[in-house]
């Protein structure tokens, strides 16, 4: 009997080429890598969020078993600003050492001294992908009405950069107002602005449902959002709410992984997976991953 050859690289990037095309990769577009190496890449802290990464710090090599183990096959690294502020070099790092899995989202100081030139250096020199823009500080200085945000948004336009927007629901007029002035720039709301559970988040009378008229916004649907929800009905409703008036093909998954805890990561997608399982089979598979492949290509 012939013994059977091993698969090549090239086969198996085929072979992972055609799952894509077919809609059945699946892609966390929101995990937090720290490293356990302090010397390396020494802790930053920006003063929001809780102690996680000093509980629950999660390596790159670590949490890439925890995807083979839960069947996701590529994820977006996105800066753990809550860990090490501006320094983006552990996540650009870790997305440089494995491009076919990782790719890498960078966030910048909108209040240093050269917004655009670090942009240029953690997206241009070191290979991320995107920038997110982080408005959530400890004294509300960091807004998205911002002309350093603008001016971000401007470059990562003009060099094809993805835009990752993180606001609580105090800068939604915001969001729309950049929106408007770049209406081209494809921008990825993340925990979908951290919308406030009450009755219009169901039925789409909700702030956050004014902006589906902007086709380039997509709304990240992560475990903390789900969570933050309450039960599973809560979920569905929302999920339904959401696809209703953006459309399955602007949500994407995020893990929140593991600043979000209570339930392992193969759960966190189990969830995800019964929460869009109350939309349509063929809208379904576009925020487990085919939205998140046609955004980073």
């Amino acid at each position: 009997m012939r013994r059977s050859r091993p698969r090549s690289r090239s086969s198996r990037a085929a072979r992972r080429a055609e799952r894509a095309a077919a809609g059945r990769v699946i892609v966390d577009s929101h995990v937090h890598v720290v490293s356990r190496d302090r010397a390396r890449y020494p802790l930053s802290p920006a003063g929001v969020g809780t102690g996680w990464y000093l509980e629950a710090p999660l390596p790159a090599e670590d949490f890439a078993a925890q995807m083979q183990r839960a069947g996701v096959e590529r994820a977006v690294l996105v800066q753990a600003v809550g860990a090490y502020s501006w320094d983006n070099a552990y996540a650009a790092d870790s997305a440089a050492a494995d491009p076919a899995r990782f790719a890498g989202v960078c966030a910048v100081d909108l209040g240093g001294a050269d917004p655009v030139a670090a942009l240029e250096h953690w997206c241009g020199a070191r290979g991320m992908r995107g920038v997110r823009i982080f408005c959530i500080s400890p004294d509300g200085s960091a807004r998205l009405d911002s002309p350093a945000a603008a001016a971000l948004v401007e470059r990562a336009a003009e060099r094809g950069w993805q835009v990752v927007v993180t606001i609580l629901p105090d800068q939604l007029e915001a969001l729309r107002a950049l929106l408007e002035r770049f209406p081209g720039v494809r921008v990825w709301l993340d925990h979908c602005g951290f919308p406030t559970v009450e009755p219009g988040l169901f039925d789409g009378s909700a702030p956050l449902f004014a902006l589906a008229r902007f086709d380039a916004l997509s709304l990240k649907l992560s475990t903390h959002l789900l969570h933050s929800l309450g039960d599973r009905e809560a979920q569905q409703r929302f999920a339904r709410a959401l696809a209703k008036h953006f459309g399955a093909r602007r949500l994407i998954w995020g893990s929140d992984f593991p600043q979000t805890r209570g339930i392992d990561y193969p759960e966190m997608l189990a969830l995800a997976r019964e929460v869009f399982s109350v939309l349509p089979a063929a809208d379904a598979e576009w925020p487990l991953g085919r939205n998140a492949l046609s955004l980073w290509g």
